[in-house]
């Protein structure tokens, strides 16, 4: 996911970062195919299609794929515990979003900082849980708290 609740396009089409147009658009009708509402028997299958119906949509234009890219790119907020400095490293708080999480529980969320070091979160994990990072050799404990959006409906 994204700032702002936004699902990460290559996540719901399960390809990488560095994918051709021929991969996304195999990629696309996979998906389509498999979740499409006239033959899917699951009952997330129609928002599933629609997900990947707007992942291809950004990926297979140029324009809105490097506005995309380029939003990634950007530093990620993470709070900083205001309490003295533990022993162990640093700690931070990951807030998701209740959507973002969900996206979390089936997918990894890859995390870049201002510097180009990546964190991935790995899928499946959760509220409360905590991460252990080395970052230069300091131990940082990161942990995810998710809440609910204030501008959802």
């Amino acid at each position: 996911m994204t700032g702002g609740g936004q699902v990460d396009p290559y996540g719901e089409l399960d390809v990488s970062r560095d994918a051709s147009s021929e991969e996304i658009r195999r990629a696309y009708r996979q998906v389509a195919r498999r979740h499409h509402p006239d033959v899917s028997q699951d009952p997330g299958g129609a928002e599933r299609f629609a997900a990947a119906a707007r992942a291809y949509e950004i990926l297979s234009d140029p324009a809105a794929r490097a506005r995309y890219d380029n939003r990634l790119h950007r530093p990620v907020p993470i709070r900083r515990s205001s309490r003295p400095r533990p022993a162990v490293g640093l700690r931070a708080v990951l807030e998701l979003t209740d959507r973002e999480a969900a996206h979390l529980a089936r997918f990894p969320l890859t995390l870049t900082d201002a510097h180009g070091g990546r964190i991935v979160i790995p899928a499946g994990t959760g509220d409360g849980d905590q991460l252990m990072l080395r970052d230069r050799g300091e131990l940082i404990v990161l942990r995810v708290r998710v809440h609910e959006r204030l501008d959802s409906p």
